[in-house]
């Protein structure tokens, strides 16, 4: 690993944990209208007060709000994909919107991108990742892919879905070692629902793979239940939408 990507992992996971709590904010691009986001400044202020460690944004929303990001000093993980949108015909045909050279020049400590196995565009979704991963290396950037079952797709972007874990352990198994094969840092993907099985999504996975919250989000039982399994298995992180109903 270059200095470059040691020196940003090391200011997105918790010195003393090695962990790192996420909350994703970039949800404007690609679902319907969301009132919780409205007043973007505000929001990314009580994440950062909150005690996150790293907030995922779009281009145009961390511009937006750099003063607070600059303010707080909370570390700024940046979407760099993002061309799919909840109304439009295919939620796979994600590209790039942004270069990985305009994210190190906007004081991003990662980029963040989208991929899916087992649909249509495969192909270029895997291609987008890898040459993402490519120019990442050579700026010295940490990369986080986030991967997501075909079957969850819809939900992933629809604001009020009815939220459930992948049916399929072995999908989520699969696609973690997909992004890390394709030179992901850090993998965003599915808790399986069991730790046995979970557990072997961590060793199939190289790299610091981060879960989703998932079903868990409405409940803060169940989420702090999860949270517990999950880490317990080895997950290096959680991550919180920022709509979730709490």
């Amino acid at each position: 690993m270059s200095m470059g990507k040691e020196m940003r992992m090391a200011r997105l996971f918790d010195r003393k944990s090695k962990r790192m709590v996420l909350i994703t904010i970039d949800h404007g691009i690609c679902v319907n209208p969301m009132m919780e986001i409205a007043d973007i400044r505000s929001v990314v202020r009580k994440i950062a007060d909150g005690g996150a460690d790293a907030v995922l944004l779009t281009p145009g929303i961390a511009r937006f709000t750099r003063e607070v990001l600059a303010d707080t000093g909370i570390s700024l993980m940046l979407r760099i994909d993002g061309t799919a949108t909840s109304i439009g015909p295919d939620l796979t045909n994600d590209e790039l919107i942004h270069s990985v050279q305009a994210g190190l020049t906007m004081g991003a400590d990662a980029v963040a991108t989208f991929g899916v196995i087992g649909v249509p565009r495969e192909a270029q979704l895997s291609e987008k990742i890898g040459l993402a991963a490519e120019e990442c290396e050579s700026l010295g950037m940490p990369m986080m892919t986030e991967m997501v079952p075909e079957e969850i797709i819809r939900h992933q972007f629809e604001p009020k879905a009815k939220r459930k874990w992948p049916s399929d352990p072995e999908v989520v198994k699969y696609s973690a070692r997909v992004a890390a094969e394709l030179g992901a840092d850090i993998v965003k993907g599915y808790y399986t629902g069991d730790p046995d099985t979970f557990r072997e999504v961590i060793e199939y996975c190289p790299v610091p793979y981060v879960v989703l919250s998932g079903p868990a989000a409405g409940d803060p039982e169940v989420f702090l239940r999860f949270v517990g399994d999950a880490t317990e298995c080895g997950a290096a992180g959680v991550i919180c939408p920022d709509d979730a109903d709490w």
